[in-house]
């Protein structure tokens, strides 16, 4: 009979099932940072980070309903903020009226820029056009573009922002592909997209 290991220790003892999976050497050295951190084991840390990930995903589903939700939500969030940046404002958008209105306009604009079907091609601008470069459009390109492939380390938090987006969005991601290509032609007749 084959001889047993030591039992399992620290936070989740009650461990029985091995796991061997491969991953990428900068997301090992990262692991090995965080469990000297922590004083957790490495085996401790991977199943501490794995579940913290899972509590994070039913915490979302339970405030948002589902990943894509709560992903349409952010950039939907982050429309509002780049609209608040551009018109540089010193309250609060919710405490000013001409503002919450420009907000509640940038926020529909976001969610129409997601919609099935027909997509309307001028919809896509945060704040007024003479505000200057379209903040959403940028930021729609900007996840489109993220690249899980990059090594953790040379990603920007910004960047690892923008592929938590691309995985929430999901096949939602590349759905104003249609209307990014339409800023670049001339909308014919009322400008829709067809």
């Amino acid at each position: 009979m084959a001889r047993r290991g030591r039992r399992p220790k620290g936070e989740y003892p009650e461990k029985k099932r091995v796991f061997a999976s491969r991953i990428r050497e900068d997301t090992w050295e990262m692991l090995q940072r965080a469990a000297a951190k922590s004083g957790r084991s490495l085996s401790q840390e991977f199943e501490f980070r794995l579940r913290r990930c899972f509590d994070d995903d039913e915490k979302i589903e339970s405030a948002f309903g589902d990943l894509k939700t709560f992903g349409l939500m952010k950039l939907a969030a982050q429309a509002v903020k780049s609209m608040c940046d551009l018109n540089n404002l010193k309250v609060h958008w919710t405490a000013n009226v001409t503002a919450f209105d420009e907000a509640l306009e940038v926020i529909t604009r976001t969610l129409k820029g997601f919609r099935p079907h027909v997509l309307t091609a001028t919809n896509l601008v945060t704040g007024r056009p003479e505000l200057g470069k379209p903040a959403l459009v940028e930021i729609v390109r900007e996840i489109q573009a993220a690249d899980p492939t990059r090594p953790l380390g040379k990603v920007s938090k910004r960047q690892r922002a923008m592929l938590r987006l691309q995985s929430e969005l999901g096949d939602l991601v590349d759905r104003p592909g249609r209307l990014l290509e339409a800023k670049h032609r001339k909308p014919k007749g009322r400008g829709r997209i067809r």
